[in-house]
C-alpha cells in the first residue's frame, strides 16, 4: 500500500517539475507550449509507466551489470515520454520526439549542474 502511495506522490512531483520543463522545451522547439494540465498529465503518466518498466527491467537483468539497465531504462523513458506527448498533448511523432529530446537535455543539465554545485559545496 505504501509503495503505491509513494509511486503516486513521486509521479505527481515528477509531473509538476518535468511538466514545467516540458512547457519550456516546447516553447523552445515549437514556439508554443501546451497547457500546464496537459503537460502535467503527460509527465505524471510517463513517470508511472517509467517506474513500472524500470521495476520490470531490474528483475530481468543481472544486478551486477549497472550500465545495461540504466541505458535501457533511459531509452525506454524517452520512448514513454514521446508516446505520452503524442497521446495527451497531441503532438505529432516528430514534435514529440524533438520536445522530449530537448526536455531530457534540460533535465540532465539541471541534475548534473545541481550535482556539481553540491560537490563544490561539500568540498569547500
Amino acid at each position: 500500500m505504501f509503495m503505491i502511495f509513494g509511486l503516486i506522490i513521486g509521479a505527481a512531483i515528477n509531473g509538476v517539475i518535468v511538466g514545467l520543463v516540458v512547457m519550456f522545451a516546447s516553447k523552445l522547439v515549437l514556439k508554443e507550449s501546451p497547457e500546464f494540465a496537459d503537460a502535467f498529465k503527460a509527465c505524471f503518466y510517463a513517470a508511472i509507466a517509467g517506474a513500472l518498466s524500470q521495476f520490470a527491467i531490474s528483475f530481468m537483468l543481472d544486478p551486477e551489470a549497472i550500465w545495461v539497465p540504466l541505458i535501457l531504462s533511459m531509452a525506454l523513458s524517452y520512448v514513454i515520454y514521446v508516446i505520452t506527448f503524442q497521446m495527451i498533448i497531441g503532438y505529432t511523432l516528430g514534435q514529440a520526439a524533438a520536445v522530449a529530446a530537448v526536455a531530457t537535455a534540460i533535465l540532465f543539465g539541471l541534475v548534473f549542474g545541481l550535482a556539481f554545485v553540491l560537490a563544490l559545496a561539500s568540498a569547500g
